[in-house]
């Protein structure tokens, strides 16, 4: 008999032991992290949802519902409408937070707590009502609805004339009291009344006080001379300003409100006009070209020499420039040296060798500046600091460089050479009277045969002009 009690009580154990091994094993299975139950919030049902989807989700449906919440708020007969959706909030996450623990306890639970699910049929809902959970954001929603431009109250005025500081102190005014305006606001969130129209509270408002020596660095400037910058662009010129500070300290505070109080301005005037530096002749780059190359030492002093002679060189509208009129007879007692010159097509030396570098610069200068080119010869050889059809060489008593300033304005040329880079640049000053642009090409017949040609855009990309400027045709 107690052998079969024995046996019963181990069945029985082994069973349970089974039962509590099922049991174990499917509260394992149980494990997920979506809601279990069976909720809806604000009529979203959230179950089989994470936590994150259900926040979201709530939190979307009232930012639909809400965002165009306005409050009508009166001030001294004016409304003004406050959107208090920044201020609002629902506390979602604790409810959410709630609802997920169904299921997600100890591990242990999950079984019963899926059996607590599956014989509930009721499906709970629950209505979460805004709340003013932000209520930081008042001062921001209440300055964006303007409430402040209901004052009464007229601020102090400041205008500058040609001589003096008028300042028209201001008047006492009623205005918001915006501490009580934000417990109207806050009263009527809390009884969910977003259709109120509150009539602001009032309290007398005084104008604000004049920092003089805040408005005095406002308006103080220091003279200051109109010049040209690095591209040649106007600076304008600064008129200075100032006034003193305490003189017009003392006349505001004895002022009656309304009053005008006039404070005599300290004009101080640049000694150079906007006005001077718009009449000076040379304000635009007009065109530029640059050519590298140096040489021997006899050459350099030839490239120098040709570089002094047109530094500098104005040209009236109309006139003429002629290179060796400019430059003059290429002799040893005028400084000129041996250098390798081009002669029937044959490299020699002679005085004044490498001079033609510089009327070259110059020829290119000219062409992008858009002058008129009156005598223009290529070399017999081609040369090496330029392209076939760009070069201008010239003889003396001889094959001249000559340009005509065919603007209505006078032009100004400056020359110059780099003894470090060995280059020399030619650059053409005038006044620009627009924004065309200027583009140079060449086109080759044959080897040694090339026309040059100077087309002209306006500044949207349109071909004004094209015309030929020059004929080249070099020894082989």
């Amino acid at each position: 008999m107690k052998k079969q009690m024995k046996n019963g009580m181990i069945k029985v154990l082994i069973l349970l032991l089974i039962l509590v091994g099922a049991y174990g094993l499917w509260c394992h299975f149980l494990t997920d992290n979506v809601i279990w139950k069976k909720l809806k919030v604000n009529g979203i049902a959230i179950q089989g949802m994470t936590k994150e989807e259900a926040i979201d989700a709530i939190s979307r449906d009232f930012k639909e519902k809400y965002q165009d919440t306005q409050m009508t708020v009166t001030l001294n007969g004016k409304k003004f409408q406050v959107s208090v959706y920044p201020v609002l909030g629902l506390d979602v996450k604790s409810i959410v937070e709630s609802a997920y623990s169904l299921g997600h306890g100890a591990w242990y639970t999950h079984g019963t707590d899926r059996i607590e699910l599956m014989n509930n049929k009721t499906k709970e809902e629950v209505t979460l009502m805004p709340e003013a959970r932000n209520k930081d954001e008042l001062d921001t929603v209440l300055d964006e609805a303007g409430i402040l431009n209901g004052s009464t109250t007229v601020q102090t005025s400041c205008e500058l004339t040609d001589t003096d500081l008028v300042i028209t102190k201001g008047k006492t005014g009623i205005g918001p009291d915006m501490d009580a305006l934000k417990e109207e606001i806050l009263r009527a969130i809390s009884i969910e009344d977003y259709e109120a129209v509150i009539e602001c509270p009032t309290k007398e408002t005084p104008p604000d006080e004049l920092d003089m020596e805040v408005y005095y660095e406002e308006v103080h400037t220091e003279a200051q001379d109109a010049s040209l910058g690095e591209n040649n662009e106007i600076i304008p010129a600064v008129t200075g300003i100032s006034f003193n500070v305490k003189s017009a300290e003392k006349k505001l505070k004895k002022a009656k409100e309304g009053e005008t109080v006039t404070i005599p301005l300290e004009i101080t005037l640049p000694d150079v006009s906007t006005e001077e530096i718009e009449a000076l002749p040379y304000l635009n780059l007009l065109g530029t070209y640059t050519t590298y190359g140096g040489g021997t030492d006899n050459r350099v002093a030839n490239l120098k020499l040709a570089v002094e002679a047109c530094d500098g060189v104005e040209l009236q509208p109309g006139q003429i420039f002629s290179y060796n009129d400019t430059l003059g007879p290429r002799t040893e007692e005028r400084g000129y040296r041996e250098a390798t010159v081009i002669v029937g097509g044959e490299h020699a030396q002679d005085i004044g060798g490498g001079i033609c570098q510089i009327s070259t610069t110059l020829y290119m200068a000219c062409l992008q500046s858009d002058l008129a080119i009156v005598e223009r010869h290529n070399h017999a050889a081609r040369i090496d600091y330029v392209e076939d059809g760009l070069d201008a060489a010239v003889v003396w008593g001889g094959q001249d460089f000559r340009f005509q300033n065919n603007s209505a304005y006078p032009v100004k040329i400056t020359a110059s050479y780099d003894e470090k880079e060995e280059a020399v640049t030619v650059s053409i000053y005038g006044t620009k009277t627009d924004n065309n642009q200027v583009e140079i090409t060449t086109e080759h017949s044959d080897a040694n045969t090339c026309r040059t040609y100077r087309s002209v855009y306006d500044e949207e990309g349109t071909l004004l002009r094209k015309e030929e400027v020059g004929y080249s045709q070099y020894k082989q």
